[in-house]
């Protein structure tokens, strides 16, 4: 919710409805059981709803009956050690007897808690907070089933209320009598977990990215996490950065495969409606917070913040196995399994939006291929490929007019050069302007060859260690489409093609994870704040 919580930093509020506050209903049906609200902050009067949004306000304040849990009893035993979640929501880390991670993670939350201090306590704050009502408190339970069909990995979460109980320890007042969604924690060994791939071993996007980056023995299941970020965009998940994930691991020998967990889905299904609202969004260039619709509005920018993730893990699907993904999916999806995913919302919950969510979810498994195509070419403008701190082989072929390859290869210490390539893809002249080649570390070698009148613009970005180039290519005009860029004292062999940038500053080499942006341009109203104003 990062970039909810921005919206409200700069907002210079020229209208305001006083609150509607509405009762809380906390009712006991019996001892193990208790009736309640997801939240009773969010009713608000007519006014401020056009100008702020109705959202999800009804169901949040639908008297929902939740089962009553004891830590001691749940999962076998659990042991609370740690309070987390940040100023935004509450959760309870938890161990169970086979030190197994879980968390309790509450289903209400508070944007104004993260604005700054100076809006703290004001009329700012209650408008942030009721943007909470974005989201559907229920999300979590239709997701787990759809994912399941889908065949990506996911957690699968409960909703339980907490009480005050001597199981929480020091953490009783702070964290008893909440309502929260009770799941796995993804993280180090799940081998008992099937919905984790029964990964003995499960990291975050940090260390993943760490790995691959040492090592071409470690690689990334690209095709899964293509289907995984397929799925975002079907339920409409625009918070898709790298913390959002985790990474499950799989090791053959010496090489190992990471796949991908998708964590943490409070933004499906999300809405943004409200008169102001939709002028602000814009004006704070956060137009990736877009409305779960019958159709995605805008492909690329829904996933924005999965920007740095997709264009360095999914570098090697190529457009018909993008369109082949979707379409498993897409038959995947049944009318009776999205029906049956919907329904298990909270049935006082399913007669305001069940069937809204169904239909949506339905017109776009439809089109699902067609968001994954456009998905596509837009990736494949600007393609960044990386070596590791290993030595390898970066092999350029301009095949034709249309094509260039580009493989990788593994070298050995003794010098020896793998018969398979770890990376290959063919690119398409049409849809990639220019290629990127990371050598990141080790001593590289970059051979490029082929004769053709139009070509792809190859970027080479040498390593730390010495490294060769070899440039054999030419291409129509005085296009110059190789580019070298690298320290002093490389070896480097050069056509007509070639224009090398040498500078003694390592800077040169240096390889930036959360380099890419998007593109802008024309005029957009911008806002702001500063303390003095």
């Amino acid at each position: 919710m990062r970039s909810c919580k921005k919206l409200f930093y700069g907002i210079f509020i020229c209208f305001y409805s006083p609150l509607c506050i509405g009762q809380a209903v906390e009712t006991e049906d019996s001892s193990h059981y208790i009736r309640l609200k997801a939240s009773n902050k969010y009713s608000r009067g007519p006014i401020h709803r056009f100008f702020w949004g109705n959202h999800y306000r009804q169901e949040w304040q639908e008297p929902v009956t939740f089962r009553k849990v004891l830590l001691d009893t749940l999962a076998g035993g659990l042991i609370p050690y740690q309070l987390g979640g940040g100023r935004q929501s509450k959760s309870i880390r938890v161990t169970d007897k086979d030190n197994r991670e879980y968390v309790f993670r509450s289903i209400d939350k508070s944007f104004g808690k993260a604005l700054p201090e100076i809006l703290q306590g004001s009329f700012i704050e209650s408008i942030a907070d009721g943007q909470v009502t974005i989201s559907h408190p229920y999300s979590v339970m239709v997701v787990a089933p759809l994912a399941e069909a889908a065949h990506i990995y996911h957690t699968n979460p409960e909703l339980f209320y907490v009480p005050k109980q001597p199981a929480l320890g020091k953490f009783n007042d702070s964290a008893g009598n909440t309502l929260y969604s009770f799941e796995q924690r993804p993280d180090e060994d799940w081998e008992t977990a099937q919905n984790f791939g029964n990964s003995k071993k499960i990291i975050s996007t940090d260390k993943m990215l760490e790995k691959i980056l040492a090592d071409n023995d470690n690689t990334i299941d690209q095709q899964l996490f293509a289907r995984s970020r397929l799925f975002d965009m079907l339920i409409g998940d625009w918070g898709r950065h790298e913390d959002q994930w985790r990474w499950a691991s799989f090791k053959d020998d010496k090489k190992t495969l990471y796949a991908p967990i998708p964590r943490d889905r409070d933004n499906a299904f999300t809405k943004f409606d409200g008169f102001l609202l939709n002028l602000i969004i814009p004006a704070a260039n956060a137009k990736h917070l877009q409305t779960f619709d019958h159709k995605i509005k805008d492909v690329a920018r829904l996933n924005f913040p999965a920007r740095n993730l997709d264009h360095h893990l999914l570098n090697q699907v190529t457009l018909q196995e993008w369109i082949a993904i979707a379409t498993d999916i897409k038959t995947r999806l049944t009318d009776n399994i999205i029906e049956n995913a919907v329904k298990q919302m909270p049935p006082e919950v399913y007669p305001i939006s069940g069937a809204e969510i169904t239909a949506k979810l339905k017109s776009r498994r439809e089109m699902l291929p067609e968001y994954a195509a456009e998905y596509y070419r837009f990736l494949s403008d600007e393609v960044e490929i990386t070596g590791t701190e290993k030595a390898e082989l970066f092999e350029v072929k301009r095949l034709s007019d249309e094509e260039t390859e580009v493989s990788l290869y593994k070298i050995t210490k003794e010098g020896n050069t793998k018969a398979k390539p770890f990376f290959h893809r063919t690119f398409k002249t049409n849809e990639t302007t220019q290629l990127r080649l990371y050598g990141i570390a080790g001593n590289d070698e970059y051979k490029i060859t082929g004769q053709v009148k139009k070509g792809i613009k190859i970027r080479l970005i040498g390593g730390v260690d010495k490294d060769k180039y070899q440039d054999e290519s030419t291409v129509g005009g005085p296009s110059h489409k190789t580019k070298i860029y690298d320290n002093y004292g490389n070896d480097i062999s050069t056509s007509k093609e070639t224009v090398v940038n040498l500078s003694k500053s390592q800077a040169i080499n240096q390889y930036d994870f959360k380099y890419f942006n998007y593109n802008k341009k024309g005029l957009a109203p911008k806002i702001f704040y500063n303390n003095e104003d």
